[in-house]
């Protein structure tokens, strides 16, 4: 299967790779392997720990996926750049999906460019300076680069000096495409986009030239500000910058990006940017919470894999195209989204199987403990209390669990995204740590949306909680059917119950 590379630059990269992976695992397909490449220079930032954690549980999980089943949970591959060049060649390298910068080991920008070992009598030094500002020079690059755009354009270009990337550039074919996020008002994300984009249309990879890299099919999402921060005029990244920053990248971008057509297909995304973030400089305290602009950026990427219309000839995108999201409707006075507020198209995409996710997520949580003893359970291979002991089923739950501050991250966040009916749990410290419902009756769960009306037949026919309709749809579905394990059984009939059952109840 052909790859799709995904370059996610920065902490809003990393978050729409989050959103991403959310909406694979839960069956949205891609006729590609999804191969994330993190950029960030911030190792401890924890909006990229959180991420790189669900793509290694994905990982696991996505390999009990019956490779039969068209539409299961987990089905789309997420590979690291490293499965895919050990598959390819036998080499090794790293397995993460967050890759190092070459000779980014914190310390400060003037030390990371020698500053200090560069000649004086050639005016090297002076010509430096006047560049960069001694804050410029005294910046911690530990934290990352601290909404410096001109600092992260020197620091990554040391990506492609990397292994990393000379194996990235050997492995990929004329089959594959490329997807770049970044944000546009920070520095990381404004660096790293024309950056990569330049090396790439180069076709040059220390000194080797590759013709099918040169000529890629090569999307991209530009994030506009969609968040402000606390603390502007004490911190070195102030969100009363956000739109001069803006407003020049667009220019540079109009001038460098899109008028020499170096892209193929260029979303943009942004909102009114209403909340307000916690501003911490980096680090493991730098965790936002999710938005559904990065739901949006990430649906942005389903969308420029599935368009197969595109080309490139001699570097040069032919016919490029440029989009934006939209929502279809919403109230000014109470500004949240649900289902019923988003597009037609988008509702078909991602509101059955989110709303399967839902269910298996909420069946296991609350429901899969007491019922070992149903057919669906209780014949080999067995879903039992030894099975959800398992390595398995221990990732699986974790990933369900950030399946769930997901949703209720999406839910607090300006603008709220509310598909369910959801209750927060929160810790001493104001972050979620889970989602709760009120009912058992699960279908009643979705906002704006009721039940099917019935006749009395079909009222007696599908009585019961909806944990029980769910159990009933699994014991018939089981019936007659072979699974080579726990796991494949697990994922595959719980895929076909909650379709089977909403279709029934809901939609």
């Amino acid at each position: 299967m052909p790859k799709l590379y995904v370059f996610a630059i920065g902490g809003t990269g990393s978050r729409v790779v989050k959103s991403l992976t959310m909406l694979l695992a839960a069956g949205i397909k891609s006729n590609y392997e999804i191969v994330p490449i993190i950029l960030d220079p911030d190792a401890a930032a924890a909006d990229v720990s959180r991420t790189t954690r669900l793509l290694n549980n994905y990982r696991q999980i996505n390999k009990s996926v019956n490779p039969n089943s068209s539409d299961s949970f987990f089905k789309n591959k997420i590979e690291s750049l490293g499965d895919v060049v050990g598959a390819a060649s036998g080499d090794a390298i790293s397995n993460e999906f967050r890759l190092n910068i070459a000779d980014l080991n914190g310390g400060t920008f003037r030390n990371f460019i020698d500053y200090n070992l560069l000649d004086t009598t050639g005016n090297n030094q002076a010509l430096i300076s006047l560049l960069f500002s001694n804050h410029n020079l005294d910046l911690d690059l530990e934290v990352g680069f601290q909404g410096n755009p001109n600092i992260g354009s020197v620091v990554l270009n040391k990506f492609t000096d990397s292994q990393e990337y000379r194996q990235f550039a050997q492995n990929y074919t004329s089959e594959d495409k490329i997807f770049i996020i970044s944000s546009i008002f920070g520095g990381t994300g404004a660096a790293g986009f024309p950056l990569i984009l330049k090396n790439i249309r180069e076709g040059k990879v220390q000194g080797l030239y590759f013709d099918n890299l040169k000529n890629a099919i090569i999307g991209a999402v530009t994030v506009l500000p969609y968040f402000k921060l606390d603390g502007d005029g004490t911190n070195n990244i102030q969100s009363s910058t956000f739109m001069s920053k803006t407003k020049a990248a667009l220019s540079y971008y109009h001038s460098n990006i899109t008028s020499n057509k170096s892209i193929n297909t260029l979303y943009y995304i942004g909102d009114s940017a209403n909340n307000n973030y916690k501003n911490v400089v980096g680090g493991s305290d730098q965790k936002n919470d999710a938005h559904f602009v990065e739901l949006a950026a990430a649906l942005a990427i389903l969308d420029f894999a599935d368009d197969q219309a595109q080309s490139t000839d001699n570097g040069l995108a032919m016919d490029p195209k440029y989009k934006e999201f939209g929502i279809d409707s919403i109230d000014e006075n109470n500004p949240l989204i649900t289902f019923k507020n988003l597009a037609d198209y988008t509702q078909f995409i991602i509101k059955e199987k989110l709303t399967q996710l839902f269910f298996f997520n909420l069946y296991l949580e609350n429901q899969m403990k007491h019922e070992f003893k149903a057919p669906f359970a209780a014949n080999n291979p067995k879903i039992d209390q030894n099975f959800i002991n398992n390595q398995f089923y221990s990732a699986l739950m974790e990933f369900l669990k950030e399946f769930r501050i997901w949703l209720g991250e999406l839910k607090r966040n300006k603008i709220s995204f509310v598909p369910f009916i959801i209750q927060e749990r929160l810790d001493s410290e104001g972050n979620i740590t889970n989602v709760e419902v009120a009912s058992d009756n699960i279908f009643t769960l979705l906002n704006g949306i009721e039940k099917k009306k019935k006749n009395i037949l079909e009222r007696l026919k599908s009585a019961g909680t909806g944990y029980d309709i769910i159990t009933a749809q699994l014991s018939t579905l089981e019936r007659g059917s072979n699974y080579p394990n726990s796991e494949t059984k697990l994922l595959d009939l719980f895929t076909k119950a909650t379709k089977r059952s909403i279709n029934q109840e809901l939609f």
